[in-house]
């Protein structure tokens, strides 16, 4: 088999190391950094997993995948969503008539990416464990779990043979329901991993304030009725039922209890988008959670504000015009009040 890792980030980074470690007699594993900095610096370095034993770059590393390993049998995904057209444009042709791509991203990625490859040749990972990068090469695992591994048609016959290579990383559970296991990690992302940029606040801090407990609800929220509307069977995602959290569903303290235990599974961590908001890098991925939402709510016929506020925010965060602070929580939560609505 011939593989190919696309994106050599947090999620890459850990997926190729331990691919590299577990590599078959005669199989091929080329890496694309996606700048000559990256290729540079794991070159000199390797990929170094926190605890893991490192391993040397390949010879097949290059800023994007190497010419010369084509045709390539399956292609890994996993650059950030608004990095995911320019790493298409370069990986698309270089893919086997018989090979798959898998999306290992957050957001909607399979939409946008079967238009390139076709539906029977694009497969998802919904990515239920967690890490940060600290450096070009240098990782650091935050958070156990498992991929959710699916195919945009529903299909097996190209899903098998990617969760042989997958699961050599992390353990892998397949379903023929792939869109609902992603619109379930979209909604708790839209709200988790957004509330925390705004706010500069780890999971655990967030977890701890009541506001932004009410607030994930109402968000998560939005983005069920989307999915319910767009006639999406939700699936579970890390043992939580999304309908859970539908307003009215179940006492509002049990559902602050529920946000409280999702966010405190990695207490001390910050979202990625925090972390390159911080770091004065775009936060990416903003207009592919929230933004996804409140773009398919606009189709569906539905509101979905706090989505919409959430996406502004953020870029107003990236363009300096309003800070990182908990005083955001208090002015989106007053503002959610305000309006007409749930409560939680």
């Amino acid at each position: 088999m011939r593989i190919g890792v696309i994106g050599l980030g947090a999620i890459g980074g850990v997926l190729a190391a331990r691919l590299l470690r577990s590599r078959r007699p005669g199989e091929t594993i080329a890496l694309a950094a996606g700048s000559d900095r990256a290729v540079e610096a794991i070159r000199r370095g390797g990929l170094r997993v926190r605890g893991e034993q490192s391993v040397a770059a390949p010879d097949l590393l290059g800023s994007t995948l190497p010419a010369q390993a084509a045709p390539y049998d399956l292609l890994l995904l996993c650059t950030r969503t608004d990095a995911s057209a320019a790493a298409l444009d370069a990986a698309v042709p270089l893919l086997g008539p018989d090979g798959a791509l898998v999306c290992v991203q957050n957001g909607l990625p399979e939409e946008s990416a079967a238009v390139r490859v076709g539906s029977k040749r694009t497969l998802g990972a919904v990515i239920g464990w967690s890490a940060s990068s600290e450096a070009y090469g240098e990782f650091t695992i935050t958070g156990g779990g498992r991929f959710i591994l699916g195919a945009v048609d529903g299909s097996m016959d190209k899903v098998l043979p990617a969760k042989e290579v997958l699961e050599r990383a992390f353990p892998v559970r397949v379903t023929p329901n792939l869109r609902g296991a992603r619109w379930t990690k979209l909604a708790f992302n839209c709200a988790l991993s957004t509330l925390c940029a705004i706010s500069g606040l780890d999971f655990g801090h967030l977890a701890s304030r009541s506001d932004a407990r009410r607030l994930a609800l109402l968000i998560v929220g939005e983005a069920i009725a989307v999915a319910q509307k767009r006639r999406v069977n939700l699936e579970k995602v890390v043992g939580l039922d999304p309908r859970w959290f539908v307003p009215g569903a179940m006492p509002a303290a049990i559902q602050h209890a529920l946000i409280w235990l999702a966010a405190r599974r990695r207490p001390r961590q910050r979202s990625g988008m925090l972390q390159r908001l911080l770091a004065g890098k775009p936060a990416g991925q903003v207009d592919d959670l929230n933004g996804a939402v409140a773009d398919a709510a606009r189709q569906a016929g539905l509101a979905a504000p706090l989505n919409a506020r959430l996406r502004d925010l953020v870029h107003a965060i990236e363009r300096g015009e309003e800070p990182i602070g908990p005083n955001q929580l208090e002015q989106l939560a007053a503002s959610a009040s305000s309006s007409p609505g749930p409560r939680v």
